[in-house]
């Protein structure tokens, strides 16, 4: 009888550690809460998601956006726009990202799974949809910057 406790507790920890390496990623993590089993899909009018996440072209300007959560994206001249935003959308709500950028940039969602968007210098639009409810944290990678946090509701 004594050792159950002890399982729970080591299962507990295991769980903890495991949890905490899915959502570190340049240092910053999600409150444990926040974490989960959430999934998300891409489309993207450039060839480059990477990942788990589906890729489909698009035009620019294409996208059914009436539904979307639309989130702007701009890369000029060394200034970034937006600058740590929180935002909110539903489960399975297209959230279109228009990347308007003066140099190649590669933004990266904290999804599971993850989802990568490879934007060439001009404008793009990339739509992703986040398939369960979670805190995602899209990052751009250079330079190392948060640009919104979306809170993904049921």
């Amino acid at each position: 009888m004594t050792r159950r406790p002890h399982r729970r507790t080591a299962t507990a920890l295991v769980a903890g550690a495991l949890t905490l390496g899915l959502v570190a990623c340049g240092g910053q993590a999600d409150d444990a809460d926040d974490t989960g089993s959430d999934g998300s899909s891409e489309s993207s009018s450039t060839s480059g998601g990477s990942g788990s996440a589906s890729t489909a072209p698009s035009a620019p300007g294409s996208s059914d956006t009436a539904d979307s959560l639309v989130v702007d994206v701009t890369i000029e001249g060394g200034e970034v726009r937006p600058n740590g935003e929180r935002l909110e959308a539903t489960v399975g709500q297209p959230i279109v990202f228009r990347v308007t950028t003066d140099v190649p940039a590669e933004i990266h969602g904290h999804s599971s799974p993850e989802f990568t968007i490879e934007a060439e210098a001009g404008t793009s639009e990339h739509t992703v949809t986040i398939d369960t409810p979670s805190s995602v944290d899209v990052e751009l990678h250079e330079p190392e910057r948060l640009l919104v946090r979306i809170d993904v509701r049921p």
